[in-house]
């Protein structure tokens, strides 16, 4: 399967996940009866009784411009994390084994449900891609997906992070074993220095110039007695 032309699939999630996909080379997909969205576990649980298979495990990402909704819903607080995966190289190494599915997430009303990738049209906005397994193991509680490092293009902080915090992980994050390229950055999506220089230009080009004061030889004009009172 298909989804988007990008070829950035952003995953936004906690600090401890991104190091246990930089130090086990792996993403985890889990049961979605843990997900916030109630439509969203009955679809797919659907999908799991229409292929008769015990399990169905799942990790979604977005493939949208990173907005405050992603940050404050999938990766809350100064722990969370984006992680940019190379989309073309994950899908690749899964090609070949029938157990996965893929797709973007289709974004329908109530009289369009097409399953697995259904999510109402509210959501929309979220640009969804979905990656699932299916498993008939009877004690699976999890499918860990191998991954090579060089996938993971950027690890982004949150904007909550404080900047000590930041740096202390930037330094620990180089350190591991084989993540010495690995780039960790911060969003700028809540403190982005090019608004404000741009912000500042506008301020500064509205400031009227100085008015100077009089030059001291035009005072010598005004009367003796207006220069004494």
């Amino acid at each position: 399967m298909t989804g988007s032309a990008s070829n950035t699939l952003k995953r936004f999630t906690s600090l401890a996940v991104a190091l246990d996909m930089l130090v086990s080379e792996r993403l985890t997909l889990l049961s979605p009866a843990s997900w916030e969205d109630r439509n969203d576990i009955a679809f797919l649980d659907a999908y799991r009784e229409k292929r008769g298979v015990r399990h169905v495990f799942a990790m979604c990402f977005t493939q949208a411009p990173e907005t405050f909704h992603h940050w404050g819903v999938f990766a809350k607080g100064m722990e969370g994390v984006r992680v940019d995966i190379d989309k073309r190289a994950l899908l690749t190494s899964l090609r070949d084994q029938p157990c996965f599915v893929w797709n973007d997430v289709q974004y329908k009303t109530l009289d369009q449900l097409d399953l697995p990738f259904l999510k109402r049209f509210a959501f929309r906005d979220e640009r969804e891609f979905r990656l699932l397994c299916e498993s008939d193991d009877p004690v699976a509680q999890r499918h860990d997906v191998p991954i090579e490092r060089a996938w993971i293009r950027c690890i982004s902080a949150s904007p909550w992070m404080p900047e000590n915090l930041f740096q202390s992980i930037k330094s620990a994050i180089k350190a591991l074993p084989g993540c010495g390229n690995v780039r960790f950055q911060r969003t700028t999506l809540r403190e982005n220095d090019r608004w404000k220089s741009a912000l500042r230009k506008i301020v500064d080009e509205s400031i009227e110039p100085e008015i100077h004061p009089r030059n001291c030889s035009q005072a010598s004009s005004f009367p003796d007695a207006l220069r004494q009172g």
